[in-house]
């Protein structure tokens, strides 16, 4: 018997597939559908997804507040690419308030997680953050 993860798991792989268009063309609303209910049950790779799909309005409508939460809940899980994005949201006042210092330890988890973007950003901006306190 599947597991909810394994469930997760499952609906989080059929969606990259409707995602990426393979075997069955791009359906992007139906990855999004896929990548909820896998969200739901706790993978960061999904919530990292769905993240990424109402940042940019690729099958749903855009919405930088879900966004940004579904970035925080799979940050929070150590998903490094979310922890990036979420600095993002956070430099850019997107979906959340405006905050700096959130943005800039956000991007100092991602950096120790290995993203060279995070890296990248903390050493254009560091001179500019008072957040690594």
């Amino acid at each position: 018997m599947a597991t909810p993860m394994d469930k997760a798991w499952n609906d989080y792989m059929v969606g990259n597939r409707l995602e990426m268009g393979e075997d069955t063309g791009v359906d992007l609303s139906g990855a999004a559908r896929l990548y909820r209910r896998a969200a739901l049950r706790g993978l960061a790779q999904a919530q990292h997804a769905l993240a990424f799909l109402y940042a940019t309005g690729q099958g749903v409508a855009r919405d930088d507040a879900l966004a940004a939460g579904w970035f925080q809940v799979a940050a929070e899980q150590g998903h490094v690419a979310a922890q990036h994005n979420l600095g993002v949201m956070y430099a850019e006042g997107r979906g959340v308030e405006l905050d700096e210092q959130a943005a800039v330890r956000w991007f100092y988890r991602a950096a120790l997680g290995g993203s060279d973007e995070s890296r990248r950003w903390l050493d254009d901006h560091y001179d500019h953050c008072s957040g690594m306190e």
